[in-house]
């Protein structure tokens, strides 16, 4: 990890934290950085690698009581920070099982202390996940990236061996999380809850669909630094059908 990315000076911009899928530290992960530091995002950053081992990496799934601990080293971390930088930007970055545990972090932290936000990539976490406990830990809320186009990993995967969470079906980074259907395509669980599906123009900067689109650094630039300098994704995510509705809806004003 290069230690140029945590100097003071990007710390005093920001802070994103990036936690890998269940491999640990990896090509992936260093790819959701190299996209940040690509698109010039002025914070520090740093992955933390939760993982219990990297050698048999579906361990990392299911072992629970590792799952709290690393959880309360998270919070922790996010605590530090927030005592020297109270009003900085403050982000977490988790991929498949490292969404979870974004998930599972939030909800450790003390009752006053928040991050602005948090990104779930493909998230290994069943969809009937209770998001409450993370969401009120934020200011600008949570950003859900799901693909039904996820299967060998997040829904024949995670049916089979399991979601972090425990449960044996189809994970909510490809199904998305309960609950979040509205008419507009846009989430109705919680307005600081947003759900942006695959869509097939993400392809342009190389994600397909698969476990690990979301995590090319040019979808990771193009897509996700501009939520951490506090704007959203491009207009054209909501979609078609979204965006007429949106322009329709602008006419009538």
């Amino acid at each position: 990890m290069r230690q140029d990315l945590l100097s003071p000076e990007r710390l005093e911009q920001g802070y994103v934290i990036v936690l890998p899928g269940i491999e640990g530290h990896s090509f992936w992960n260093k790819s959701i950085v190299n996209g940040l530091v690509d698109a010039g995002l002025p914070y520090g950053i740093e992955i933390h690698d939760w993982t219990f081992t990297r050698h048999i990496p579906l361990i990392n799934l299911r072992f629970g009581r590792h799952h709290r601990s690393q959880s309360d080293i998270i919070a922790g971390k996010i605590v530090r920070y927030r005592e020297q930088h109270p009003d900085a930007p403050l982000y977490l970055i988790g991929h498949s099982g490292g969404g979870a545990m974004t998930l599972y972090s939030l909800a450790k932290l003390p009752e006053g202390v928040n991050v602005t936000g948090g990104l779930l990539l493909g998230p290994a976490i069943s969809p009937v996940y209770d998001l409450q406990p993370a969401l009120q830990h934020t200011t600008r809320g949570l950003w859900n990236f799901p693909s039904v186009f996820d299967v060998l990993f997040l829904a024949l995967g995670t049916t089979i061996f399991g979601t972090i969470d425990g449960h044996h079906w189809a994970a909510a980074g490809c199904l998305g999380f309960r609950g979040t259907e509205c008419p507009t395509g846009e989430a109705c669980l919680d307005p600081h809850y947003r759900e942006i599906p695959f869509r097939f123009e993400m392809s342009r900067h190389w994600n397909f669909g698969g476990h690990f689109g979301y995590v090319n650094r040019r979808f990771v630039a193009h897509w996700l630094a501009p939520i951490l300098r506090g704007g959203d994704v491009p207009r054209h995510a909501l979609g078609r059908i979204a965006r007429r509705v949106v322009e329709d809806l602008g006419t009538r004003v």
